[in-house]
Parts: structure tokens; sequence; C-alpha cells
């Protein structure tokens, strides 16, 4: 039997239906990989859709009290502002919701509703609020709309202060022989300080005398930073309570003041 003899080389009309096929393979893959990066839909990326959808969510915050533009004429520190946030899409996830005053001074951090806070204030003074989202790295994701209020108090006195009681007769009489007269005045606080856990007072000595007096105080936490008639007083929550005394120093004489601080940051 003889045996038949085959060309071992396949001709190019025969290889041309496979070649079509690969090509359009190819082609196929290109397409899809094309449109996934251009529409990248949940069925093709299904384990990054909560990271997506949390980075991308629009939360709605809003500052419902107090109204903007809203004056408080109180009696006494006994007296609040009632402050309530209402929101939208912010319940169910891991974020917390700060209350900032004036941009700086967190008085209250949320971690779940309801978001309602009675805040008082020691002073008199113009105040804004606004609620930030903040997530798990302390980064703010969202704010609400701004609002400026106002404080007043009948009587400016404040229940912490312990001020000299020298009456004007006698301060007039020491300010014309040239001795020191020295007057401390809060010009800020109190103000929470979260990264320290502390709440802290700025103290300013008002001084007059000829020559003009040189200031020492009992404690200045601040180490000197805001000047010689300035200083800081850090209160901690086992130590909430402190009398700064303050001496004005000339070649007429001395003269000393204090005032007793209290923590009232409400933390």
């Amino acid at each position: 039997m003889s045996k038949k003899n085959y060309n071992k080389y396949t001709s190019f009309a025969d290889r041309f239906p496979f070649i079509i096929v690969a090509a359009v393979l190819v082609f196929a893959i290109i397409f899809i990989f094309q449109f996934k990066a251009k529409y990248p839909f949940p069925f093709f990326s299904s384990t990054s859709t909560a990271t997506q959808d949390m980075a991308s969510a629009s939360y709605s915050i809003l500052v419902a009290s107090p109204n903007n533009e809203e004056v408080f004429d109180f009696v006494n520190k006994n007296e609040y502002v009632p402050i309530e946030i209402k929101s939208k899409a912010i319940e169910g996830i891991n974020y917390k919701l700060n209350l900032v005053i004036n941009d700086k001074d967190i008085i209250k951090t949320f971690s779940s509703p309801p978001y309602m806070y009675n805040w008082q204030p020691l002073q008199s003074g113009e105040y804004t609020i606004v609620a930030n989202l903040m997530d798990n790295s302390s980064k703010t994701i969202s704010s609400s709309n701004k609002v400026k209020f106002f404080v007043k108090y009948a009587l400016q006195t404040t229940a912490t202060e312990s001020m000299s009681t020298t009456n004007t007769s006698a301060t007039e009489e020491t300010a014309a022989s040239g001795a020191p007269t020295i007057n401390l005045e809060i010009f800020e606080g109190p103000t929470y300080s979260a990264g320290d856990d502390i709440c802290y007072y700025r103290v300013k000595a008002t001084v007059t005398g000829d020559p003009t007096p040189t200031v020492s105080f009992s404690k200045d936490d601040s180490g000197g930073v805001w000047g010689p008639l300035k200083t800081q007083i850090n209160l901690k929550r086992n130590t909430p309570n402190y009398t700064l005394t303050a001496k004005a120093t000339n070649s007429a004489g001395q003269a000393m003041n204090s005032i007793t601080l209290s923590w009232g940051c409400g933390q």
C-alpha cells in the first residue's frame, strides 16, 4: 500500500479564518478596557464600590438654631444659646460632627443624633458657628452654613472674675502721684484646645504710672509669647481653677491685682 504524502505547510487561505478570529478577539479586549476606564460601572469594580460611594457622597448639614443675626439678651451666666443641627445622609456612617465657634474653637463633638447643644458663652460679643463633618482622619469633608449671632449681658460681669475694688477718686489720686495702678481683663477665652485637653484664658494688664511700671504675672503658660502686658493661663481638668496675680512696679511704688479663672469650656 502506498503512503499518501501531506504538505506540512498550510496555505494563507487556510489560515485566514483563524487570523480574523484572533484579530476580533484582540480588538474586543482593547475595547472592553477602554470602555471600563471611561465608564467605571460597579460590575467592573465591585470591590471599590463602597469606597467610591462614601468618598463621593453628598451630605446636607444645616444650622437650624440659632438664626442668622439673632441677638441673645442675657441677664446672667446661667442662660444659654440653643444650638441645633439638622442633617441628611450622615446617620449610619462612622464620622463625627464638630460644632466650631469663630472658626477655631470646638465646643461640642457629636457621633450620633440628635445634634443639639446648649452653649453658655461667658462674655458678650459677636460669634459665628459652623458644623463640620469630619472623617476618621480628622479631615473636613462637608460643612454647614455659617451663622452669625450676638450675645449681650445686661451687666457685663463675669462670675469668675475678682477685680480690684479701688474707688475712682483713690485711683485718680494714685495716678496723679506717679504711683502705679493695674487692672486685669480677659481678652480671650475660655477657649478649649482639644489637642492638649485644656481650657485656656488670655489676660491683659492695663497699667498707669510715671515712670512706666514693669509688670510681673504669677503665671504665664505662653512663655511670654504675648508680650510683657499679657499672659496665658491653661486650666486642666484636675486643676480647673487658678487665681492669677499681677504686680506693677515703678520707683513711686507698686500695685497688685488678681483675677480668678475657672474651667468654662463645657467639654
